[in-house]
């Protein structure tokens, strides 16, 4: 088994937006960022937890070519999320408990990776069922050796039956 890897875009993966055919957004990623991302999807699946349109996301996985598609998070943000330390952390949670009780949780422990991360998801991470890491990369850099490193040593730590 394997960990499914929560990873947000802007501020994480910073794509360098250009105007494609007609107006279209087209995100363009560093070849630093597509090198750090097949790392991570080699550890485990990804799950874009993004408020990214789809066509940004497709766009996305276009260029990393990834061998498992990336899962999709459906972000369903109240208006009180918006105050919340970690906005995205209501739909996170209720889309982990659909997909465990849907039968299509494959994984044993979560990894997060978000520039949006705020005390109230390490009381979360702490109550939650399975092991958790939280990566929290800073804007400008975005996510960075340091963090895959963090990834990789949590998941060769054993503890939960990692190979």
């Amino acid at each position: 088994m394997k960990p499914i890897i929560l990873l947000d875009i802007d501020g994480v993966l910073n794509p360098k937006v250009r105007r494609g055919d007609g107006e279209t957004p087209d995100p363009q990623l560093s070849d630093g960022k597509v090198a750090l991302v097949r790392r991570l999807a080699s550890k485990g699946r990804i799950a874009w937890v993004s408020t990214s349109p789809a066509d940004v996301l497709s766009s996305l996985e276009d260029q990393l070519r990834l061998d498992e598609e990336p899962l999709r998070v459906t972000l369903t943000m109240k208006d009180s999320d918006v105050d919340e330390p970690t906005p995205k952390l209501r739909s996170v949670a209720r889309w982990l408990e659909r997909m465990e009780a849907d039968g299509k949780a494959d994984w044993d422990a979560v990894v997060w990776i978000d520039d949006v991360l705020g005390p109230d998801v390490h009381e979360w991470a702490h109550g939650y069922s399975k092991p958790v890491l939280l990566e929290k990369p800073s804007p400008e850099k975005g996510l960075t050796e340091e963090h895959v490193v963090a990834v990789q040593v949590f998941i060769n730590d054993g503890s939960w039956g990692f190979p």
